[in-house]
Formats: C-alpha cells, sequence, structure tokens
C-alpha cells in the first residue's frame, strides 16, 4: 500500500496512515510518537539542551543490537553530558517498523544524570515490558558509564494504568510530557520576591495607604485568569517583549490548561539542574488527560503541523 507524505517536521516524516493510529482503540505506532518527542523537543523544551528524547527505531536497535557500541556514532554525540533522558521501550522483535509485526506494548524509562545516576520505570501495564527495559538499560550502562563505574538502580514507579489494549502509546506521551514539563519549569527563573509590606502599626499613614493600595490591586490582577506557569513567571517575561540575553518564547503543553498558544519564556543562561525528589517522579491520574482526550489533541497538533509543512490536513 502506497502512503502519501504529509509532512515532514525536523528528523521526523509523517504519512498518511499515521494519523490513524490516533484514533480511539488503535495502537500508536512509532511515527506518532516520534513526531511528538520532536514537537516536544524543539517547542516545548527549545533552548533546554540538558533533555535527550530517544527516537523509538533508535532505541529498538540499541535493544536487538548485540554489539551497542556499534549504534554508539548512531547516538548523539553529547549524550554522556544530558541530565534527562526519555527512552521509549517497546516489546517488538523487528528493527525499523515497531508499529507491526510483533509489537504489542509501548512503556517509558527514564535516565537522569544528576549526583548520582538512576532509571526510572513506567509502565502502564503492571511491568508488562520491565524485562524489555532491562535489555535498553545494560546497554544504555555501557555507553554512558562503562564498566568502571557502578550500575544505576532502575527504580519502578506506581503510575496510571491503561483501562484497555491500546492506549500504552498515549500514557508514555502523557507520561514524557508532564515529566519533561516538570523539569523544565523547575529550571525556569525565579520571581522577584514582593516589596516587603509596612508594619501594621507604622506611623507613616502615606506608606499604610500605599501598602493598601497594592494589596487591593493584587487582588484584582489575582482574579483575572492565568495559567499556574503563567503566574510563576515575572511580568517583564510574560508580556510578549523580546528581552533579548537569550529569553526563548515556547508554548505550553497542548495537554494543559491553556493549550499550546499559552506561551511563556523562559531565560536559559539562568538554568541549573534541579534536585528531582521523590514527588517529582509520582505520577497520580490527576496529573494527566483523559487518553481519548489525548488522542484528540494530537490530532490537532498533527493537522496544524500538515497545514503548516505539508499541502493539506489529513482525514482522522
Amino acid at each position: 500500500m502506497n502512503e502519501t507524505l504529509l509532512f515532514s517536521y525536523h528528523d521526523t516524516a509523517v504519512y498518511s496512515g499515521d494519523p490513524m493510529s490516533l484514533r480511539e482503540g488503535q495502537w500508536l505506532n512509532d511515527a506518532m510518537l516520534s513526531f511528538y518527542y520532536e514537537y516536544l523537543t524543539h517547542e516545548i523544551l527549545r533552548g533546554d539542551n540538558s533533555v535527550l528524547l530517544l527516537k523509538p527505531t533508535l532505541v529498538q536497535c540499541l535493544r536487538l543490537q548485540q554489539d551497542a557500541e556499534s549504534l554508539r556514532s548512531a547516538l548523539p554525540a553529547d549524550m554522556h553530558a544530558k541530565e534527562l533522558i526519555f527512552i521509549p521501550i517497546n516489546n517488538s522483535n523487528s528493527f525499523v517498523h515497531v508499529e507491526g509485526g510483533s509489537g504489542s506494548h509501548w512503556s517509558l524509562l527514564v535516565y537522569v544524570k544528576h549526583t548520582n545516576p538512576t532509571y526510572h520505570y513506567y509502565d502502564s501495564m503492571a511491568n508488562m515490558n520491565y524485562q524489555y527495559a532491562l535489555a535498553v538499560k545494560s546497554k544504555l550502562d555501557a555507553i554512558l558509564l562503562g564498566t568502571a563505574n557502578p550500575v544505576p538502580p532502575m527504580i519502578t514507579h506506581s503510575c496510571p494504568q491503561q483501562e484497555n489494549g491500546s492506549d500504552c502509546g498515549i500514557f508514555v506521551i502523557l507520561f514524557t510530557d508532564l515529566l519533561s514539563r516538570r523539569y523544565n519549569d523547575l529550571r525556569l527563573p525565579p520571581q522577584p520576591a514582593p516589596p516587603k509590606r509596612p508594619h501594621k502599626h507604622s506611623a507613616d499613614p502615606d506608606a499604610v495607604r500605599h501598602a493598601a493600595s497594592i494589596a487591593l490591586q493584587n487582588r484584582r490582577n489575582s482574579a483575572q485568569p492565568q495559567s499556574l506557569l503563567a503566574r510563576r513567571q515575572p511580568s517583564a517575561l510574560r508580556d510578549g517583549k523580546d528581552e533579548g540575553n537569550g529569553v526563548i518564547r515556547r508554548p505550553m503543553s497542548p495537554f494543559v490548561a491553556g493549550g499550546e498558544w499559552d506561551r511563556v519564556a523562559v531565560r536559559p543562561s539562568l538554568m541549573v539542574a534541579p534536585v528531582a525528589d521523590r514527588t517529582f517522579w509520582w505520577i497520580d491520574y490527576s496529573d494527566l488527560c483523559n487518553p481519548l482526550k489525548a488522542r484528540t489533541t494530537l490530532q490537532a497538533l498533527v493537522n496544524d503541523h500538515c497545514v503548516r509543512y505539508g499541502n493539506r490536513a489529513p482525514i482522522i
């Protein structure tokens, strides 16, 4: 069956049959997963070079290739310097097309460098892919750390579980989206401290009136609907102006309130590697949107990119 190229987005090509995997009840293919990983990298995480999202086909080759060293040239040259690496795991026995043949489940492995390297594993179907994640981990250990360093642990996390046999890929996208945003948000410039309020027994009536005026204005401003991330931003970074000094405009995740058009700004020069504690890795059902809503959101995102980078929107 000949398929038409819909659009190319960075290193991912999307064909006419790929968006069909976004329909309800369909198993997400590697092209759609690769597309959203590209979108995360170049839009939502733009300017943050400490995060790496590996393509599914590259992870598949890494798992099935006997000699992992032979794949070193295909991996990013600065991979060892990344603070956070997202690794989609699939149980297919095929090197290239993981959407067909024996593949039936997606899960997520996350490598965090920090002080003590650790792997974190998320599986929406009771650790069905655990052995495949271990196989990929062993290959990455040799490439990232060599044989002289201690073997990092792999922590298996309790996480939301799918209610059918087809939403595993959607959960991998939602897990990746949530954790990458959490990490990126921790690296945003801190909000300046508010001015000190005068003591309530201050003898200066003008200072008291000024403080009351500021409090009233703050209450009025807080009544305006804003996203949580927008409230954390200094006003100079929210007004849409180009501040220079490396400020980068980026969209919010399409899965959160406000959608991809709720734009914020980050200053990469101020970024530092945050400390990711236990609460960082916890994912609850309330943290994720409904999988069916996620499919609809991804369909809209694909349609938008068809218009931007291709000739037409696909019929999904």
